[in-house]
């Protein structure tokens, strides 16, 4: 046989890279197993759509869901909005909202809370794009959440008589500290 040609020499140096390859893909993906157990959340952020002609109209709440699967540190929950600025009550100085956590294990927290429609426009608390205003309010910091699992989080309107029409869309957002 030829040197050069495929003999027992080529056929063991293609075993030995044959193992090697293997053996780097198990590693990736074990880490990527190693990385997906972590315990960080499934959802981490959670938003509604409202009306787009008619904004946030009617008696109705806005309802979301947000899963808190890290109970080992602090996390921050930011509330972020749609707000159309050339509608009769964007002047207003402020949205009062009343939210209602539910665990998943069906305990309740109430809270209410009034928005600041006024904001900087620094690109983090709030900027405005054609007629629209996006703005992340922080709701709530240092939170150490002791029940894991799928949280439902409900906006109200906290006025019944306000013109709640100028809000687009509503979300929450869960930042986990490090």
């Amino acid at each position: 046989m030829k040197r050069g040609s495929t003999g027992k020499g080529a056929a063991d140096k293609t075993r030995a890279m044959g193992l090697k390859i293997p053996a780097a893909v198990l590693a990736v993906a074990a880490l990527l197993l190693a990385y997906s157990c972590t315990s960080r959340p499934a959802v981490d952020y959670a938003y509604a759509n409202l009306d787009r002609i008619h904004g946030w109209s009617g008696d109705e709440d806005v309802t979301l869901l947000l899963d808190m699967t890290d109970t080992t540190g602090a996390c921050e929950l930011y509330i972020t909005g749609e707000v159309a600025t050339g509608r009769s009550t964007a002047e207003k100085k402020g949205l009062p909202l009343l939210i209602l956590l539910t665990s998943p294990y069906g305990t309740q927290y109430r809270d209410s809370v009034t928005l600041p429609l006024r904001v900087l426009e620094d690109g983090r608390s709030g900027k405005t794009s054609h007629g629209v205003r996006e703005i992340v309010w922080p709701y709530r910091k240092d939170i150490y959440n002791k029940i894991p699992g799928r949280w439902a989080i409900t906006l109200s309107k906290g006025d019944k008589n306000e013109d709640y029409s100028n809000i687009l869309g509503l979300g929450i957002h869960c930042k986990q500290n490090k």
